[in-house]
């Protein structure tokens, strides 16, 4: 018995086309699947009867990872409040990216809500990152955005 790889990161969603503005069209995530699901096994899987969702995939192309969109079309979503970062049960997408600094800039421009701008760690040792910051997805969901110095070499990408 193993893990063969981890496939996608699920975030319940208010508003689809919002949140794809977000994801898709912002960061630059490509879609993969966009799908309605409902019937027996929808409903037995997430444990409500009837249940009706809008189910969309973006990855980054390698159609490894994924992040999943889910906007409960029945029974309809209700806002909660989230955890705060540290709060046991508070969940968040890891994200790789090339650069940080432009990230940062060009989200920030747009309204994107960082904790803070990127913070440095000091001598990094790959795979281990050189900038990081979070950041919220329109529902509150959190990213953490993530810059890695290049790979030594002969040092297979992970």
């Amino acid at each position: 018995m193993e893990v063969e790889w981890m496939n996608h990161t699920g975030f319940v969603v208010s508003d689809m086309e919002r949140s794809l503005a977000f994801y898709r069209d912002l960061l630059g995530l490509q879609e993969e699947r966009d799908q309605i699901l409902e019937g027996d096994f929808i409903s037995e899987l997430v444990g409500y009867p009837d249940a009706r969702l809008r189910i969309v995939y973006l990855g980054a192309g390698d159609l490894r990872h994924s992040v999943e969109l889910i906007q409960y079309l029945n029974p309809p979503g209700d806002a909660v409040s989230l955890p705060r970062r540290h709060q046991v049960g508070a969940a968040h997408l890891g994200v790789i990216v090339d650069d940080l600094d432009a990230f940062y800039r060009e989200l920030s421009a747009r309204g994107v809500r960082f904790v803070s701008p990127p913070a440095i760690r000091p001598n990094p040792v790959y795979p281990a990152a050189s900038k990081g910051c979070y950041m919220q997805d329109p529902d509150g969901n959190w990213l953490e955005l993530l810059e890695r110095p290049p790979a030594p070499p002969g040092v297979t990408l992970v």
